[in-house]
């Protein structure tokens, strides 16, 4: 894919005109006026990738709850 083949993926805005950013989750592109933000200010694609991450994070602070040993 090369760079003019990027388009956000809520408006179809290209890089041409907006500067697009790259979704950690699901590498999907998004502009700033598109971005939903969550966590800290953190910048996500949509809520369903935001939720993602939130849930991923949680996980990992389980795993090591429950490496505890109980009396």
């Amino acid at each position: 894919m090369s760079d003019s083949d990027r388009n956000c993926v809520t408006c179809s805005a290209t890089e041409d005109t907006v500067r697009l950013e790259k979704c950690g989750i699901c590498s999907r592109f998004f502009c700033s006026d598109c971005a939903h933000r969550a966590y800290g200010g953190r910048k996500f694609c949509s809520p369903e990738c935001a939720r993602g991450y939130y849930f991923h994070g949680e996980m990992e602070d389980d795993d090591n709850e429950n490496t505890r040993t109980e009396d």
